[in-house]
This record gives structure tokens, C-alpha cells and sequence, in this order.
């Protein structure tokens, strides 16, 4: 009689689970784990897949729109997404961490994101804005102006700004000044010292503002300022959420000496000046100035290096103050009155009126000429 024996198989002992981790948890955590690196995969693969799909669809990854006139770009433009900014991180880590925080902030608002992502593939020339600077369709996620807006009204802002850049014809102005800042106006004070101002675009300044411009004397930053062109109920208003200066070690001597150098006009106070001129040539009736509380600086990760107080300069130059905590002007400035000040001071008067309108001019000419 054969006697059949039955096959002997290899007992492989369990590891030791650490003191602190049960045997029975390590499998369930193993799972969940290997489930999040596999949506992890799925999510950075998908866009590749996608682009497979519609190159299979359409038989290109490319596809023709019509390039308004007066902007030099190429024929072929590549439909916006928010992996389309080029940013290029510094290490493999750093990506993989933006497209996970990308895609949490994309499943968190997808409405909003769905409604982003659409108003940039209208047209060429919105394409080409959102593909100017690496920041700009990450946006509507971040601390944007007002640490009271919540992301779909940053997204409005934002939207109704760059619909009226379009609108306006001023988009090639803002994709000139989005590669390098351009000058806007130059002046000189009293002592023969050149000041001269210019523009920059969405990414100067990108937590403040679109637009930027910037105080040089004699190619030496004295000043800047950020600004958002938007619509919002009564018309279209200016929104400053930043005015800074030079940040230097002798900061406070240049900035005196500039002021005395523009017959007692302070830098701060030009700046101001020079965004109202812009907002009247435009169309917008009022200027909103972001507040100490709103400020995006004052975040908890900036706010030990926060040292200026928006308020005190807003009163102290009549704006009113609203109910979110802002402030708002009117674009367009009173008269002023020479003969209500006292004779000794009105020379002076005079001739810093006269050096404020010459630099106002200038700058508000530019915005004038390239919106019509």
C-alpha cells in the first residue's frame, strides 16, 4: 500500500510589530496607505492621461485660436489648467507637495474652479495672461487683498479685473510689465533729483495686487504701491492692498529727502495720488484702501515683520471709513484751495501742485492712451 504523503509548506514567521503598534492595526494601516499612494498615482497621472485622450480625440495636444491684434504671440496656445502655470520647483518633492495641495484645494472648491479655469480658455489673450507669471491661477486658493474675501469672491475680483483689462485693450500693456517693469513716467524735483515710476504686473507684489507701481529716484527704489482694477456694486473701484517702502537700512533718510526734494510731497502720498489719476482716466469712481485688520501681511506667519499703519494714513488724507474695515476715496481729487493757506506757504504750495500734477499726468496718460 502507497502511502501518500501530504506536501509540507514553509511557515513564515510574522515580524514583530513595535511595542506601540499592535499586530492587528499594522494590516488595516498597510491598506490605507497603499489606498492613498494609489489615489496619489491616479491624480498625477490623470493629466497625462487626459492629454493622451484628446490627442487621440483630436488628433493633436495643440489647437488654433484666433490672436487678437497688437499681441506678438504664437498661433498655438495650450488650453489652461492648473498644472499649466510654469513653475518648475526646485526639487522633485516640492512639485509632488504643489500638485497635492492643487488638488485638495481643487476637490474643496470645484465650482469655483471649474468657473476659473473656463474664463481663462475664452481666448487667446486670456490664455496668454494666465500663462504669464506661475502664481496667478493659484489665486483664488490663497490670502488674496483682504483677509475678508473668501474664494469665490477673490475669484470675482480677480475675473472682473482681467475682463476689463480685455476689454480695455490694455492687455498688451499688462504682458509687457508681467516680463520686466516698464516706466510709466519720469520727473524731477526741485534739486534735480529723477524720479521716475514703473509698472509692474501680477507678479510684483502678488498677494496685494495685479498691478504695481514703483518710486525709483535716481534707479533707487523708493516706494511701491499694489492695485486691483474691479467691479463691484455702484461701478468700478481701484483697490489698494499695499503701500510699502524701500525696506532698507536708511529707508527713513531717503524718504525725507524725497520729500523735500518734492516740495513737501511725501512718497506715500504720491503713490496714492498716482492710483486715483489712473482710476479717474479709466472710468472708476473710487478707490478702496485696504485696512490695518485686512491686510494680508498679517498673517500669523508676517505679522512680527508688519510695522505700518494703514489706518492713521488713511484718515489722515480724508478717507472714509466702511463697515469691512477698508477705507474708499474718490478717484477723482478736490481742488485745492491756495488762498485758504497762509501766505508763507502758498509758493510752496504751488509748486508741489504743480509737480503733482505733471507726475499724475504722465502716469494717467499712459492708462488713458492704451484703453482706447
Amino acid at each position: 500500500m502507497t502511502i501518500v504523503h501530504a506536501p509540507h509548506f514553509l511557515h513564515v514567521p510574522r515580524s514583530a510589530a513595535p511595542d506601540w503598534l499592535p499586530l492587528d492595526t499594522q494590516e488595516p494601516l498597510l491598506a490605507c496607505l497603499s489606498l492613498v499612494l494609489l489615489a496619489l498615482a491616479c491624480y498625477l497621472a490623470w493629466p497625462g492621461i487626459a492629454r493622451c485622450y484628446r490627442q487621440m480625440r483630436l488628433g493633436a495636444s495643440w489647437f488654433v485660436r484666433t490672436v487678437p491684434a497688437g499681441l506678438d504671440l504664437p498661433l498655438k496656445i495650450r488650453r489652461v489648467t492648473l498644472q499649466s502655470a510654469p513653475d518648475r520647483p526646485r526639487t522633485l518633492l516640492s512639485w509632488l507637495a504643489r500638485q497635492c495641495k492643487l488638488g485638495a484645494r481643487s476637490m474643496l472648491y470645484p465650482r469655483q474652479t471649474r468657473r476659473w479655469l473656463a474664463f481663462w480658455n475664452l481666448s487667446a489673450t486670456h490664455s496668454a495672461l494666465a500663462l504669464a507669471t506661475p502664481r496667478l491661477l493659484h489665486k483664488i486658493y490663497r490670502p488674496y487683498q483682504s483677509l475678508r474675501l473668501r474664494p469665490a469672491e477673490r475669484m470675482a475680483i480677480l475675473m472682473s479685473h482681467y475682463d476689463f483689462v480685455i476689454r480695455r485693450g490694455l492687455a498688451p500693456l499688462v504682458l509687457q510689465a508681467a516680463s520686466r517693469p516698464i516706466p510709466v513716467g519720469q520727473f524731477s524735483g526741485k534739486a534735480g533729483d529723477l524720479y521716475e515710476v514703473r509698472l509692474a504686473a501680477i507678479a510684483s507684489l502678488d498677494h496685494e495686487g495685479e498691478l504695481a507701481l514703483h518710486l525709483y529716484r535716481d534707479n533707487r527704489l523708493l516706494f511701491s504701491t499694489a492695485f486691483t482694477i474691479c467691479r463691484q456694486p455702484g461701478g468700478w473701484v481701484i483697490r489698494i492692498g499695499c503701500l510699502q517702502g524701500p525696506g532698507c537700512a536708511d529707508s527713513r533718510e531717503q524718504i525725507r529727502r524725497a520729500t523735500r526734494d518734492m516740495f513737501g510731497l511725501r512718497p506715500k502720498a504720491l503713490m496714492i495720488r498716482l492710483v486715483r489719476a489712473i482710476g479717474a482716466g479709466i472710468g472708476c469712481g473710487r478707490v478702496v484702501l485696504v485696512g490695518n485688520g485686512n491686510r494680508v501681511a498679517n498673517r500669523h506667519s508676517k505679522r512680527k515683520r508688519v510695522h505700518a499703519d494703514y489706518d492713521a494714513f488713511w484718515q489722515e488724507i480724508g478717507a472714509a471709513r466702511r463697515s469691512d474695515g477698508d477705507y474708499e476715496l474718490p478717484c477723482i481729487e478736490p481742488e485745492t484751495r491756495l488762498d485758504q493757506l497762509p501766505s508763507r506757504k502758498r509758493a510752496e504750495a504751488r509748486q508741489r501742485l504743480a509737480f503733482t500734477r505733471q507726475a499724475t499726468w504722465e502716469v494717467g496718460r499712459l492708462f488713458s492712451c492704451a484703453s482706447r
